[in-house]
């Protein structure tokens, strides 16, 4: 069985953590937007201020929060 439901936390989860990174990836920084844009009809203009001026370790906390709430994803253990 398909878990289509899980694609918005974990392209949340990867948008963020690139957000982040020192050395951002641009090449999957489009990629995820046209994803959120294409797949979910949304963007990621909330994520981008939820991130900004944050640490990896200040947001993972929470990432592996939502992962474990709305997908089977158990990275955080």
């Amino acid at each position: 069985m398909r878990n289509i439901k899980e694609i918005k936390p974990i392209l949340t989860a990867l948008y963020c953590i690139n957000f982040i990174n020192e050395k951002k990836d641009e090449d999957i920084d489009k990629i995820i937007k046209y994803a959120f844009a294409r797949i979910l009809d949304s963007n990621t203009n909330l994520l981008t201020l939820a991130c900004a001026g944050r640490t990896k370790k200040d947001v993972m906390k929470e990432i592996n929060q939502f992962l474990s709430e709305d997908t089977l994803y158990k990275g955080g253990e």
